[in-house]
């Protein structure tokens, strides 16, 4: 036992036996010291008794490193185990961990759902973040679902298909018309007109769809009235020629019918 005022010389070797390397001279048991760890060879500062009493209480070193890589060695079997759980079966090398040991590279993983025996391959993050069981069947899930939906608007436009055609038809030559009567309030620019794709090309279009105006019952000669007609730019106009846009100035001539709907 050293004496009272003497610095115990023993620690060096009691660090030595938990697989510690003290790279200072030892100076205190107290005193912070540049150490090293034996099993990984991180070094950082600490104070030996600080590291011994660690050890009594967990039976580990203490090395920073070498708990923080436990720490995820154990995160990583419970991403096994919940996957596991989950139904799925890991068929590449693979031990659970988010990223490559570059902590930039997203782990790209093989997997079959035991379920239905798909095999697929995912990245780790959507893996374990999203809670992905098979995405094959998800497809063909959401594939399905739109066939259906698909196949109902199918069976409902044709039930109306000849009462639209006419419809369209009508409103078409009566938009001509109001257009050349009302030209100078309706595209005051003289701005041109062309098809989709073209440089510089603007669209005469209805504010209310014409399809809107069909599937709720508005007279011809209000669809095509010049106060619902406007200059669009093409690009402006692909795609969403049948909805009735939110955010749009509805012209007041289809005030009676838009209360109509609303109720």
């Amino acid at each position: 036992m050293p004496k009272i005022g003497d610095i115990d010389q023993t620690y060096p070797s009691k660090l030595k036996k938990i697989g510690i390397t003290l790279l200072d001279h030892f100076d205190g048991a107290k005193k912070h010291h540049l150490m090293k760890c034996d099993v990984c060879n991180h070094e950082w500062i600490a104070t030996p008794i600080a590291k011994l009493q660690t050890f009594r209480k967990h039976k580990v070193s203490g090395c920073p490193k070498c708990h923080e890589e436990n720490r995820w060695k154990q995160s990583r079997k419970e991403n096994l185990k919940r996957l596991q759980e989950r139904g799925l079966k890991i068929l590449s090398n693979y031990d659970g961990r988010y990223t490559e040991k570059d902590g930039n590279t997203i782990v790209r993983v093989s997997v079959k759902n035991n379920k239905c025996g798909h095999i697929f391959e995912t990245d780790s993050k959507n893996l374990l973040a999203n809670n992905v069981t098979c995405p094959i069947c998800a497809r063909e899930y959401k594939n399905s679902v739109l066939l259906k939906s698909s196949k109902a608007r199918s069976v409902e436009y044709h039930k109306t298909a000849d009462l639209w055609n006419s419809y369209r038809h009508k409103v078409y030559m009566k938009t001509r018309s109001n257009y050349h009567k009302h030209k100078a309030s309706i595209n005051p620019n003289n701005l041109p007109r062309g098809k989709a794709g073209q440089e510089g090309a603007y669209h005469l279009v209805h504010i209310v769809p014409v399809r809107w105006c069909f599937e709720h019952y508005v007279p011809i000669d209000v669809c095509a009235h010049h106060s619902n007609l406007q200059m669009l730019h093409w690009n402006d106009n692909v795609g969403s020629r049948d909805r009735l846009k939110e955010n749009i100035q509805i012209p007041l001539i289809f005030q009676p019918y838009i209360l109509l709907h609303d109720k």
